[in-house]
């Protein structure tokens, strides 16, 4: 025992060397105020000041200017700053506090410096990164600097440890960014509410989260999820991107419908997938791979905000299963059904969670509450005429639908069928991105600049950024985040993340 631990902290110790030439100048913190804490801690941390011994901290330990704080091998740790602003450093990674300064009512003077010593990390900035002063948050990892736009993103070192091997679609673990998917045709952008706000920026390429909910025009749009899994919305339609969970953690996406009507076609193999596809409509419906299906609502739901109380489901292809409070039954192509369950929520229980099924958008408050559509919401529902022409595709890289007139769906409406697309098509461009030595970035929400000795680049939201450890390159930036930072199995099943209900 004594050994694997006295290399440790000889480890550690090295890593706090380094981080002594990165001391702050005196008068760079309040005086004996500490900058942050430990808020949570799993595995074994360590703690060593500017000049003073390695220890092994718990929870709550406060941690000043000049401090380097470490994980050991399959440790984790969420550091909490005092402006708000949250890190959690993955096992084995290190930190150096070089800089902070925050007063709530003076922003004149606010400051947040950091160096990644080691490993990799993800942040998300508090009051000093959302206060405008882009001059006053910095990140150092080797010779690259970022700075922040009120964000939420990683930032990792990769050398000879950073294993492409961790690239993993591994069940039931998705996005960190909470991206599922992009917007692939349509001739109108939708409409895409989150937290209550209409965005109109969901035109063709436009990335999709988890917690849109996304509105359709007076024209059919087509959605393509990361894994491959394609979806023909109707005109008028409402749908909201969401997530279930199960008993072990594992987590799956679900679609709930609103109103109108969606055509679904699965991939042949599913990736980070819990459960195929779930799709919420009077009942909870799972798609199975390879599998299409019709879907459209009869009676939606009084508040508007849940999915519809009754539904009509035909399958087309494969395999679909529709879970009810009182059990389990397989539809099979060629089977229509009828989906209400009426126990699930009782007379007048208006904006109450309609089922186990939505219990986690519930605990994710900030995704739900107050989600009203604007009276405009609703645009005028007409069926497409067999000649109607094919969607726009203007976007470099988006789906060209065929200009045949398309198949009547659930509904009466003429829609495009989804297994005329390509799953491989629908997939995000470089998806696999090789480590190589140097630093990458990935933002979740936000922007970053991500600067080295030879140039700059910005990185927005949904896409990744790389600087080369030979600093006589400048920064790259990446069509999308590295898959390999990207699903995070264990920060993920550590419930580390910094805030685990960001969409």
């Amino acid at each position: 025992m004594l050994k694997p631990l006295g290399a440790c902290l000889r480890a550690l110790a090295a890593l706090a060397a380094l981080a002594l030439a990165l001391a702050p100048a005196p008068g760079t913190a309040q005086a004996g105020k500490a900058a942050a804490v430990l808020r949570s801690v799993t595995g074994t941390v360590f703690q060593q000041p500017t000049g003073g011994q390695v220890r092994i901290v718990p929870v709550g330990t406060e941690l000043f200017v000049g401090d380097t704080v470490g994980t050991q091998k399959g440790a984790f740790a969420l550091v909490v700053f005092g402006d708000g602003s949250r890190v959690a450093l993955r096992p084995e990674s290190a930190m150096a506090i070089r800089g902070f300064s925050f007063k709530a009512d003076d922003p004149v003077n606010d400051q947040v410096s950091m160096q990644l010593l080691k490993g990799w990390l993800r942040m998300v900035s508090g009051q000093i990164g959302k206060r405008g002063d882009q001059a006053a948050f910095e990140l150092k990892a080797n010779d690259t600097t970022i700075g922040i736009r009120g964000t939420d993103f990683a930032v990792r070192i990769c050398e000879a440890e950073c294993d492409p091997g961790q690239d993993s679609d591994y069940e039931g673990v998705l996005p960190q960014s909470g991206r599922l998917g992009r917007v692939l045709a349509s001739e109108q952008p939708l409409r895409r509410l989150r937290d209550g706000t209409a965005s109109l920026d969901a035109a063709i390429d436009a990335p999709l989260f988890l917690g849109d909910v996304l509105v359709v025009g007076e024209v059919e749009a087509v959605i393509g999820l990361d894994d491959g899994s394609r979806l023909v919305l109707g005109p008028g339609t409402r749908l909201a991107l969401r997530a279930e969970e199960d008993e072990q953690g594992r987590r799956a996406i679900r679609l709930d419908l609103i109103d109108g009507v969606m055509r679904v076609a699965t991939p042949p193999q599913a990736r980070a997938r819990l459960y195929g596809l779930l799709i919420q409509a009077g009942n909870l419906v799972g798609v199975r791979q390879n599998a299409a299906l019709d879907i459209a609502c009869e009676t939606p739901s009084s508040s508007g905000l849940y999915p519809c109380d009754v539904a009509q489901v035909e399958v087309r292809d494969g395999l679909a299963d529709v879970l009810t409070t009182t059990g389990l039954r397989t539809l099979r192509a060629g089977s229509r059904s009828r989906l209400a369950d009426p126990g699930l929520r009782a007379p007048g229980a208006g904006m109450a969670p309609r089922s186990a099924a939505a219990a986690l958008a519930a605990a994710c408050g900030d995704v739900d509450r107050d989600l009203r559509l604007p009276a405009t919401a609703a645009p005028r529902v007409a069926p497409l005429q067999d000649d109607a022409p094919p969607m726009a595709s203007a976007a470099a890289g988006a789906i060209l639908l065929p200009a045949q007139a398309g198949t009547p769906a659930l509904g009466g409406r003429s829609l495009f069928d989804p297994r005329d697309i390509d799953p491989e098509g629908v997939r995000p461009p470089a998806s696999v991105e090789r480590p190589q030595a140097g630093v990458y970035a990935a933002v979740f929400e936000g922007m970053i600049a991500m600067r080295n000795p030879t140039g700059q680049i910005l990185v927005p939201a949904g896409q990744g950024g790389f600087s080369p450890l030979l600093t006589t390159l400048p920064p790259r930036l990446l069509p999308v985040a590295p898959r390999f930072m990207e699903r995070d199995r264990e920060l993920e099943r550590s419930r580390l993340s910094p805030e685990e209900c960001r969409r």
